[in-house]
């Protein structure tokens, strides 16, 4: 009996949806890439992509769709804020096929502009994720003594005045381990839990700079760049030696605690498992 138009249609229907299950199911695994990046990131409004915003994230991504020419998205470590420089970001992306990773390491450096720039490229694990398995995160942050120098602008905040470091890095030490950091986090932050570990705070006086280096589990919206402004305080004898433990303590940010400039920041290095 010859079948009606209608179950014909129906009947190549499902046999369409069978091929095309067959063949998800048949097509091989992707090759998973990790990028190790550095940027300047003066020029840029953060890493992570924005609304009417240049960022690190859509210029990398750019280069990748001209070389491979596809679309290639990418997942970051970490979302470095507008003006934040890097020297290890950790960027992962997916493909198709296998590539020789030293030639196009240096292929895509040639189409990337100058202030990016791709150091490692390597293939990695399909289940590894390059910001859920992340163990660690170390940022520096450099502060400018006395007059502004205009070659180092981009990168530290002038202050115009000494610190007195040994008060900064007493005043630091409340910081160290396990904490609810609420106070030093910005109304913008999303994450579920404000409980952060940092590892070390180390505070560096290097000829006419003090180096604030941070490593933590991970990191709060701002909240580096509040501590440095906290720590800083202290320093310029703004606050006493206890206000950064009250602060900590109050686990509420109050209204006249501002953020330290963004350009004095730099993530320096994330570590796995």
């Amino acid at each position: 009996m010859e079948l009606s138009r209608k179950k014909q249609e129906k009947l190549a229907k499902l046999e369409a949806k069978r091929a095309a299950r067959q063949s998800k199911e048949k097509a091989p695994e992707p090759f998973k890439y990790l990028i190790t990046l550095a940027y300047d990131g003066s020029g840029y409004g953060g890493y992570a992509k924005q609304k009417h915003k240049n960022t690190i994230q859509d210029t990398l991504e750019g280069v990748l769709k001209q070389y491979f020419n596809q679309e290639i998205k990418t997942t970051e470590a970490s979302r470095t804020d507008s003006k934040v420089h890097a020297l290890n970001q950790k960027v992962t992306f997916l493909l198709s096929k296998e590539i020789a990773v030293d030639k196009v390491k240096t292929q895509l450096n040639e189409l990337l502009p100058r202030d990016i720039v791709i150091k490692y490229l390597e293939q990695v694990s399909s289940n590894f994720h390059c910001r859920h398995h992340v163990v660690d995160k170390t940022y520096e942050y450099t502060i400018g003594l006395g007059e502004v120098d205009p070659r180092k602008i981009r990168y530290a905040w002038f202050i115009g005045m000494d610190l007195d470091v040994e008060k900064m890095r007493e005043a630091s030490q409340c910081l160290i381990g396990e904490h609810d950091f609420s106070t030093f986090k910005s109304a913008k932050a999303t994450t579920d839990t404000s409980i952060r570990t940092i590892n070390f705070l180390e505070i560096e006086e290097k000829e006419s700079r003090v180096i604030v280096r941070i490593n933590g589990n991970g990191f709060l919206y701002n909240m580096v760049r509040l501590i440095v402004k906290a720590l800083t305080d202290v320093g310029s004898s703004r606050e006493e030696i206890g206000y950064v433990k009250e602060l900590l303590d109050s686990k509420a940010k109050p209204d006249n605690l501002e953020s330290a400039p963004a350009q004095g920041l730099c993530l320096m290095e994330i570590n796995y498992k």
